[in-house]
C-alpha cells in the first residue's frame, strides 16, 4: 500500500505527530524501540531495592516512574528550579548543576542523565564529578543527541532564541523546556575522550535511530525512513541520531588489580 494511503494529513493531529509517527515506524520496523524506551530498560536492568540513583537534570519529566518505583533511594538535580518545583517522582530533589554535585564522594551506584550533555558548558568538570559521586563499581547511564547526526546540523542553524518557538510548533513541548545547546560532548569518540581519562571504563554503547523529528508530514516520514536504511550501513551507524551509553567507575577490587600490574 503506497505511503500517502497509510498516512494523510487527517490522520495525523497535531498535538500528537511526533509519536504518530513513531508509532508507525516502530509497526513497520519490528524489533525497533524508541530511545527513551530503550533508555528506561538499560537503567532498569541495573536497579534494585537499595540502589541509589541520582539523575542529573531531572526537570519534571515522568517517563523513569516504573523504573524510580523500584527503590526509595531516589535523588533529583536540575538547575532549573521551576521544573525541579514540579517533580512528583524522586524523593530527593534540588537544584544544582552537573559541574558541582552536592554529594559526597561514592554516594551512588547509579547516575543517570537523559538530554543533558548536550547541554553541559564544562564536560571534564561535570564527568569528574560524576566519578566521584560513584561508588566503585557505580555506573553512568546517559541518553544525549549525536552531534553527527542531520538533527543536530539543522538545530545548529537555527539561533537559540528561536528555539523554544520552533519546538513548540513542531513538537508540541511545554513552554521554556528548551535550553541552550552546545554539543560540546555529543559523539561516541567525544564521550570516551572525556570519560576514559578520568577512570571510567566502557561497558555499552547504543546508536539508535528514530526517523521522527523530521515526520512533519507523510512525505518527509518516507524520506526520514529511507534516511535510517541508509544508516544500517556499518560505515553510517556512528550518525544515528542519539547515543545511550553505560560507563562504569571501577570497583576498588580492579583498581586495586590495574595499580599491581602498574606497580604502584
Amino acid at each position: 500500500m503506497p505511503m500517502d494511503q497509510l498516512v494523510s494529513s487527517t490522520d495525523v493531529r497535531p498535538l500528537s505527530r511526533q509519536e504518530f509517527y513513531r508509532q508507525m515506524y516502530q509497526r513497520l520496523s519490528p524489533g525497533w524501540k524508541d530511545s527513551l524506551a530503550r533508555y528506561c530498560e538499560v537503567i532498569a536492568a541495573y536497579i534494585l531495592p537499595e540502589t541509589r540513583i541520582l539523575d542529573i537534570g531531572c526537570g519534571h519529566a515522568d517517563f523513569l516512574a516504573p523504573v524510580y518505583a523500584r527503590t526509595p533511594h531516589t535523588y533529583g538535580i536540575d538547575p532549573d528550579g521551576e521544573a525541579i518545583r514540579k517533580n512528583t517522582l524522586i524523593n530527593n530533589t534540588m537544584v544544582g548543576t552537573a559541574e558541582c554535585l552536592p554529594f559526597a564522594d561514592d554516594s551512588f551506584d547509579l547516575i543517570v542523565a537523559a538530554w543533558v550533555f548536550e547541554h553541559i558548558e564544562h564536560p571534564e568538570q561535570a564527568c569528574r564529578e560524576i566519578y566521584r559521586a560513584l561508588k566503585p563499581g557505580g555506573r553512568l547511564i546517559f541518553l544525549t543527541p549525536n552531534s553527527w547526526n542531520y538533527n543536530v546540523w539543522m538545530i545548529r542553524l537555527v539561533p537559540h532564541r528561536f528555539h523554544d518557538f520552533f519546538t513548540r510548533r513542531l513538537y508540541h513541548r511545554q513552554e521554556h523546556d528548551t535550553y541552550r545547546v552546545r554539543y560540546k560532548i555529543n559523539s561516541p569518540r567525544k564521550i570516551a575522550r572525556t570519560l576514559l581519562p578520568l577512570g571510567f571504563r566502557e561497558e555499552r554503547v547504543i546508536l539508535n535511530g528514530d526517523p521522527s523529528y523530521i515526520s512533519f508530514n507523510s512525505l518527509l516520514f518516507a524520506f526520514a525512513r529511507f534516511l535510517e536504511r541508509l544508516f544500517d550501513v556499518k560505515l553510517l551507524q556512528r550518525a544515528r541520531v542519539h547515543i545511550i551509553g553505560v560507563y562504569q567507575k571501577p570497583s576498588k577490587q580492579a583498581l586495586s588489580r590495574s595499580n599491581a600490574r602498574q606497580g604502584w
